[in-house]
């Protein structure tokens, strides 16, 4: 699970002083961005409202479009931490039809999880931008030069 010391906000020393800027997020390798991805994605779907994985599965999938692979059982690892972790809680639901469902709800501490995995992908995302404007700049200088 991506819960760690660093993103809550207390390095080897313990705890960081208030008003001291958060820690810079640790590169992540590609199974940790995965897992960043889905997790934010997951936070978000049960903060708009409680759901069973399946469903979860299908709205994770538009979340995150094309940029990481969604299967259930990505899915259910993630929820099965999530809930460990006291992030997401769990109840049986019994439906209308068919056998009963486990659905998952969103707990406070997922809330604060959520500001956090926002705060990583936001400059997460600064950092790919301006990879991204570099590469167009010398793009352009080299072909001027040309």
């Amino acid at each position: 699970m991506m819960v760690g010391p660093q993103q809550h906000g207390a390095g080897p020393r313990g705890r960081r002083g208030r008003g001291a800027p958060p820690p810079t997020p640790a590169p992540l390798g590609p199974s940790e961005h995965r897992r960043l991805l889905l997790e934010t994605a997951i936070l978000i779907a049960l903060l708009e409202k409680d759901e069973h994985g399946y469903a979860l599965t299908d709205r994770v999938a538009r979340l995150v479009g094309d940029q990481v692979l969604v299967d259930p059982a990505s899915i259910y690892r993630c929820l099965r931490s999530l809930e460990e972790a006291g992030i997401v809680r769990s109840s049986w639901e019994i439906g209308p039809a068919g056998p009963p469902r486990r659905t998952y709800t969103l707990e406070p501490a997922g809330r604060e999880l959520l500001l956090t995995h926002a705060r990583v992908l936001t400059e997460r995302a600064k950092a790919f931008q301006a990879l991204a404007d570099l590469a167009r700049n010398q793009i352009a200088s080299t072909t001027e030069e040309v």
